[in-house]
């Protein structure tokens, strides 16, 4: 080979190198610009961006990639980091390189292709529902009603369909709802199974990433979970950030529906949190009432643990305080906590039904 050709191969090396970097730099400047230009207001975000840009990325995935019967991070997720780190790994200065273009990269793509939604309004706000007045006597009286409702559902024989129907069943509920509160819902989004243990380990029941557009479930979570889970993960297919509105969202999609499964699964989540506040408040009260549950109530709850006692759990402090910073970061100001805030969404929610 002459020397021409080596130094015109060199030279086309370098500019694809350089290109990976500096496209990465100009296209995560566009992202955190655009993210800056969506949070001036609502207005402009519901335009420009959720009306607009996401769409459009959702359409494109949920009709290409959103087809295959394999979740899409089977195939984005080796794509991307060869295209890389191929050819990369011939000295550190290259591999660190490399390791600075992908991250570059991962975080241009997260707010171009989803993270932007964080700016949108607090939903709240958007169906003008007031603040519901919660203290530790409405946590009581709300939690007991709910035990006789989840004991009641329980006890009934209850067919659950394939995970395939269940997820048609959740989106055409999901998108009848957020069409009732003007939200586009173009695409169609996917929940995916994961490898049991591949979240809960991490003690995440799902996950929504970006990057692959898809909602995703572990495989090992307790079967009776799954709709609300998937419900949540859907939400966020959708657009929504917070996790709280995401929760209150799959709680009025699951019990929107006629399949007994979901409503269920909805409700026992919806239980299970204002469980913890009213053991909080009323310990000796919870203690009593913990061994008294129905059968069927208990053998589920037992069921829960089980299946999530299978799996290590992996830097639980870390992952906690990790995933606290990014929600605070995004403008979650309950961080981790918010998670609880659906049970202020559901009361404001049924306050303003009540006075309709």
């Amino acid at each position: 080979m002459t020397t021409s050709l080596l130094t015109q191969k060199f030279k086309k090396i370098s500019l694809v190198k350089w290109n990976r970097k500096n496209v990465g730099l100009a296209t995560l400047l566009l992202g955190f610009g655009l993210n800056a230009f969506c949070s001036f207001s609502p207005r402009v975000y519901e335009t420009v961006y959720l009306n607009g840009l996401f769409q459009l990325i959702r359409v494109v995935h949920d009709y290409t990639l959103g087809l295959l019967p394999i979740p899409s991070i089977y195939l984005i997720a080796p794509i991307f980091f060869y295209y890389f780190f191929k050819g990369q790994c011939g000295s550190i200065k290259s591999f660190l390189l490399a390791i600075a273009t992908c991250l570059t990269w991962i975080i241009a793509l997260f707010y171009l292709l989803w993270g932007i939604n964080y700016t949108q309004p607090s939903l709240a706000e958007s169906l003008k529902l007031k603040s519901a007045n919660i203290d530790s006597t409405y946590i009581k009286d709300t939690f007991l009603k709910q035990t006789d409702l989840v004991s009641s559902l329980a006890e009934r024989n209850i067919n659950y369909p394939p995970i395939k129907a269940i997820e048609n069943e959740i989106r055409n509920q999901q998108e009848k709802l957020l069409a009732q509160w003007g939200v586009p819902t173009t695409g169609r989004v996917r929940i995916r199974k994961l490898p049991a243990g591949s979240l809960l380990r991490l003690r995440t029941s799902g996950i929504y990433i970006p990057h692959a557009f898809e909602g995703h479930l572990d495989g090992g979570l307790y079967y009776k979970q799954h709709p609300f889970t998937m419900a949540h993960e859907m939400a966020h297919g959708y657009g929504y950030g917070d996790e709280s509105v995401c929760n209150f969202v799959a709680y009025l999609t699951c019990i929107a529906s006629d399949q007994r499964a979901l409503v269920y699964s909805a409700e026992l989540a919806y239980w299970r949190y204002l469980a913890r506040y009213y053991a909080y408040h009323y310990p000796e009260e919870w203690s009593a009432l913990r061994s008294s549950l129905s059968p069927a109530l208990n053998t589920d709850l037992e069921a829960i643990q089980e299946h999530i006692s299978k799996y290590k759990d992996i830097m639980p402090v870390m992952r906690d305080v990790i995933y606290d910073k990014y929600l605070k970061s995004h403008g979650v100001k309950a961080g981790i906590k918010s998670y609880n805030q659906m049970i202020e969404l559901i009361a404001a929610y049924r306050q303003e039904e009540n006075s309709n």
